[in-house]
């Protein structure tokens, strides 16, 4: 058995296609996803979507019962250690794989964003726990160097990508007309809203193209609604789970998020992404794609950025394409380190 550790049960779409991305990465390996037991927000919810067993991660008993049953953990992905969020963040995660290393599982640390991580005491704590686990995988080079330059050992660190590139999904064969918009809450975004309405109204009128906004994950359906009552002519889509949240992201020509699965979703869609660059993860994945990264402000530069990628198009979606490929080899390595320690460990092919 397999135990997962994970951001999993919460409804947000990006966490749930990397929980689908390892699925699929373990029944590639021969483990049957009755085989899998998730750490999850909403048990129920996660045992229908994926197939698996899980239990409340909130609940330790629980979770101390399934490590029992289980030989291996697997932690991730996402940004699962950092603490802008919550201070509660890195000591659950690291709890979670201390205890399993001291019931004797092996541990895979599977295709995580590192950071950002100020707090000093946790940083330590990261590297010393990380130093007992059997192997790594990281999404971005940022990662890598972070955990480097903590004091993680260099030979357990692989750099992948997001297991979230090696899905199998086609990209849709033909865009609509339009810009579709995500936006996901951050500090002082109320203060913002009519700033946002604004420059959506200067995309409409100087583009000629309507605009869809995709809820992808807690809170963005509220901004949605915010924006909707300043320009009635925005379409707002709240996407139900991550396959939806691809479709959503994929339909229009350009989409523009601050989510960092909402420019995979949309990269390997087939639509044209600007990121937002709210989070060092975003400008990360910006430079694997290539892509245009502007403010994760309502700024009028954004603007001119949509303008650029408009007239550039042909030469945009071409490089896109090349580093999409690129990208997704390296993804594939998430799946090359769970072999080496779920495989030569007692697993089976």
């Amino acid at each position: 058995m397999i135990l997962v550790s994970g951001y999993y049960g919460f409804h947000n779409s990006g966490d749930e296609a990397v929980l689908a991305a390892l699925c699929a990465d373990l029944e590639a390996l021969g483990f049957k996803r009755t085989e899998i037991i998730v750490l999850s927000g909403d048990p129920a919810a996660t045992a229908a979507l994926h197939g698996v067993q899980a239990v409340p991660r909130a609940n330790f008993q629980a979770v101390v019962k399934a490590m029992r049953s289980c030989r291996f953990l697997i932690s991730g992905g996402g940004s699962l250690l950092q603490d802008s969020t919550s201070w509660r963040t890195v000591p659950y995660y690291l709890l979670i794989i201390h205890t399993a290393l001291v019931f004797g599982l092996k541990v895979v640390v599977y295709g995580q964003g590192i950071g950002p991580v100020k707090n000093w005491v946790y940083q330590r704590w990261i590297a010393r726990v990380y130093r007992r686990v059997q192997g790594i995988s990281v999404r971005d080079a940022e990662s890598a160097d972070q955990l480097r330059i903590w004091g993680v050992t260099n030979s357990l660190i692989t750099t992948a990508a997001d297991p979230v590139f090696n899905l199998p999904l086609a990209a849709s064969a033909e865009q609509i007309p339009g810009i579709t918009i995500n936006l996901r809450p951050y500090p002082g975004w109320p203060d913002d809203l009519e700033q946002w309405a604004d420059l959506f109204s200067t995309w409409t009128e100087r583009f000629q193209l309507p605009i869809r906004f995709a809820a992808l994950g807690p809170g963005d359906a509220e901004i949605g609604h915010q924006l909707q009552r300043d320009i009635p002519a925005i379409e707002l889509n709240t996407a139900l789970d991550w396959y939806s949240a691809y479709q959503l992201m994929s339909q229009t020509e350009i989409s523009v998020s601050m989510r960092l699965h909402g420019l995979i979703f949309a990269a390997v869609g087939g639509s044209l992404p600007i990121g937002l660059n709210y989070d060092p993860k975003v400008a990360a994945v910006g430079g694997q794609l290539g892509i245009k990264v502007g403010s994760a402000t309502p700024n009028r530069d954004l603007t001119t950025v949509i303008g650029e990628v408009m007239a550039e198009q042909e030469n945009y979606r071409n490089q896109l394409l090349q580093r999409l490929e690129q990208v997704r080899q390296q993804s594939t390595k998430n799946r090359t380190v769970l072999a080496a320690v779920l495989l030569n460990n007692g697993g089976r092919r």
